[in-house]
């Protein structure tokens, strides 16, 4: 099928041999969990929402190189990919046709903690009740506590932007996450974080000159609508309609 990626053939025939090609050569390149069978994709095509919408297959990966080769494979054969941490939203931002990208088994490490800065790493499929466990001892605890403490993972969390009863004194998770280390297809990455108002102080950081353009053109693309989101962006703490331009906003 010249100039049709193995996406098209996937959601034209999910059972077809394009589907099975795509499973056996994640199986080779990838360490961690492939999983293309009926009962797992059932499995998965839930959330804690009421949508069922039953995907590709699902990928457990084990490491974050594991993250990477997907990310290549993916837009190589033009599958897109949806990455799920508790599946605890009530949006259903956790399901789709793609290819489930599971965190919550593998990618559960806690990498850093500082005390005195209060600051801690963890990898996204640190459930937060764990990390709560582990702040404990310290007199700390992470602020965002939505009901779903026992099952929600801290990716899942920063995915959905989430909250909690005590957002009002203390803030969403954007309000509460120093930085982002994501990885981007084509194998490289960013570490993502707040942005000074002027760019040029950024440069001067030592920045990548292809993160600065990044984020440009995110900061542009903000500007030019920022008279219509500042009549229509709803006037509430939080809201997951659309994206959240107004962040990246000087």
């Amino acid at each position: 099928m010249t100039g049709v990626g193995l996406g098209a053939q996937l959601y034209g025939s999910r059972a077809g041999d394009g589907t099975a090609a795509f499973g056996a050569r994640l199986r080779r390149e990838l360490g961690g969990e492939v999983l293309f069978d009926r009962f797992t994709r059932g499995r998965y095509s839930t959330d804690a929402s009421m949508y069922q919408i039953t995907p590709v297959g699902v990928v457990v990966p084990r490491t974050v190189e594991d993250v990477r080769r997907l990310l290549s494979l993916a837009a190589e054969e033009r599958v897109p990919l949806v990455p799920r941490g508790g599946g605890t939203s009530q949006g259903g931002q956790a399901i789709g046709e793609g290819l489930v990208v599971d965190t919550s088994k593998y990618l559960t490490a806690i990498r850093g903690f500082d005390p005195e800065a209060g600051t801690v790493r963890v990898e996204p499929g640190v459930i937060l009740d764990r990390l709560n466990a582990f702040l404990k001892p310290h007199g700390l605890w992470f602020p965002v506590d939505p009901a779903t403490a026992a099952q929600a993972t801290i990716g899942g969390m920063a995915g959905n932007n989430s909250a909690g009863a005590r957002s009002l004194r203390y803030g969403l998770m954007a309000d509460n996450v120093r930085s982002i280390a994501a990885s981007l297809v084509g194998g490289g990455g960013y570490r993502f974080a707040e942005l000074p108002d002027h760019l040029a102080d950024a440069a001067q950081a030592g920045l990548s000159a292809e993160y600065l353009a990044l984020a440009r053109s995110l900061r542009t693309i903000y500007l030019s609508q920022a008279d219509e989101l500042a009549q229509r962006a709803p006037k509430v703490m939080r809201h997951v309609a659309g994206y959240n331009l107004q962040r990246v906003g000087p």
